[in-house]
């Protein structure tokens, strides 16, 4: 399989074209998705842009190291010329009039955005009634591209199932609460969830302007690194084979999630290889009851959503209330699993100075304090588990995941790293180290 950083080879050496890499990812979605619906919508002038990034390519003019490479944006965020639907159904007209500050970096760079990924609706706070992941009243359900028996997880399925699927080689995701980490994991891709306000979540229909991120997501440590050294202006990826410090990494033993036999194969696979690098190990025993955010998140989702939409001068959608009325009067087509997310968002002050809210703020961000704590205490660079954990999400910290398992007749399982906040680099850093002796044990 071909990764972003072949492609982007074959166009350095003039083998391809952005015209021909395009032709071909369209080509994929059309004869792959009618299988996975993972794709909410088709940009109409992709194939324009990379003539026009050809063209400048051809001139000496190259934007930045993916200049000509298509990506899939998730279904929530700004794309001028493209609905912008959450896979809500009341949404379905909506086109907004400016892109989303990532966007305009992606295309500052020279990213074609080939069409918007599917998503669970809302993001997946719509309704705690079963409602499964990647399921949206617009366009549906999103299916794994491995076994249609597995849940992809999250709400950032598209874009994960996309990526797995080979049809396209990167794509964004958001994630306010595991959404990038979970499809991820649970696709066999790499994802990575940025340290909280590293980037921009203008633009993107929200669920918490405390949590909310977009992130990258790809088939290696390696294109992921370049994507995201295109949203941040870094040059991470020259760097990612330099090790030039020795790396404490603590394994997390969680007493409430006890690792299986699966889990303990991988952890020790990967002790090996940092073993071999001369990197130290700790083992982190915790007692651990995961944190819930759900109280914070009803103030804030009512909020954020009805600024947004007061921005967006949708005609329909103008608030959450009206929201919640239209989906009643649609109820046969839209609400399948309810939408009681909705009503306790709305059944709060939607205040974010309300007393109360600030104190179940403030209540949350002392517990879920604990992984950073922790990683300053035991003087760790960065933790370890096969689980993603609640934590370093509202906290802010950076999260990045990595596939172990290609076998889908077995337990799937992935490495979640979690770093300090603003050191991105040595989660790449340690995920490449995997990943290239990865490759050597597997060739």
């Amino acid at each position: 399989m071909k990764t972003l950083h072949d492609y982007i080879q074959a166009l350095h050496l003039g083998e391809t074209t952005s015209v021909e890499i395009v032709s071909h990812f369209l080509h994929e979605i059309q004869m792959k998705d009618v299988y996975y619906n993972s794709v909410a919508s088709i940009n109409p002038n992709a194939l324009e842009e990379a003539k026009r990034l050809d063209a400048l390519r051809l001139d000496g003019i190259i934007l930045s190291q993916l200049h000509g490479m298509p990506i899939l944006i998730k279904d929530n965020i700004d794309v001028v010329g493209m609905p912008n639907t959450a896979n809500a159904f009341i949404l379905k007209d909506y086109y907004p009039k400016k892109d989303a500050p990532i966007i305009k970096t992606l295309k500052d760079a020279g990213c074609i955005i080939l069409g918007k990924a599917n998503l669970s609706e809302w993001a997946y706070f719509m309704s705690d009634q079963k409602m499964p992941s990647g399921y949206g009243s617009l366009h549906g359900q999103v299916i794994h591209p491995f076994d249609s028996k597995i849940d992809p997880l999250g709400s950032s399925t598209g874009s994960a199932v996309a990526v797995a699927a080979s049809m396209i080689p990167m794509a964004i995701g958001t994630e306010t609460n595991g959404s990038i980490i979970a499809p991820c994991y649970q696709n066999q891709i790499v994802g990575l969830r940025p340290t909280f306000g590293q980037l921009s979540n203008a633009g993107i229909i929200p669920i918490s302007p405390t949590q909310d991120t977009a992130g990258p997501m790809a088939t290696t440590v390696y294109d992921l690194s370049l994507l995201y050294d295109v949203l941040t202006n870094q040059n991470i990826t020259a760097e990612l084979s330099h090790h030039e410090k020795i790396y404490r990494v603590g394994i997390l033993n969680l007493n409430s999630f006890p690792n299986k036999k699966e889990d303990i194969a991988v952890l020790e696979a990967f002790q090996n290889i940092l073993k071999e690098h001369g990197h130290d190990i700790l083992h982190i025993d915790l007692p651990y009851t995961p944190v819930s955010n759900s109280e914070t998140l009803f103030y804030e989702f009512k909020s954020s959503l009805n600024q947004y939409l007061k921005n967006a001068k949708h005609p329909v959608a103008t608030s959450l209330q009206a929201i919640i009325d239209y989906n009643e009067t649609n109820k046969e087509r839209v609400l399948k699993y309810g939408q009681t997310l909705l009503i306790k968002s709305e059944k709060t002050s939607g205040d974010l100075t309300d007393p109360q809210y600030l104190e179940l703020r403030d209540q949350l961000l002392e517990k879920s304090s604990i992984f950073d704590q922790l990683l300053t205490r035991h003087h760790c660079d960065a933790f370890v588990s096969t689980h993603w954990l609640p934590e370093s999400p509202i906290f802010g910290q950076p999260s990045l995941v990595y596939p172990m398992t290609k076998d889908y007749s077995k337990p799937l399982k992935s490495l979640v790293f979690i770093g300090k906040k603003h050191d991105e680099k040595t989660l790449l850093k340690l995920g490449y180290m995997l990943e290239l002796t990865k490759k050597e044990v597997n060739a």
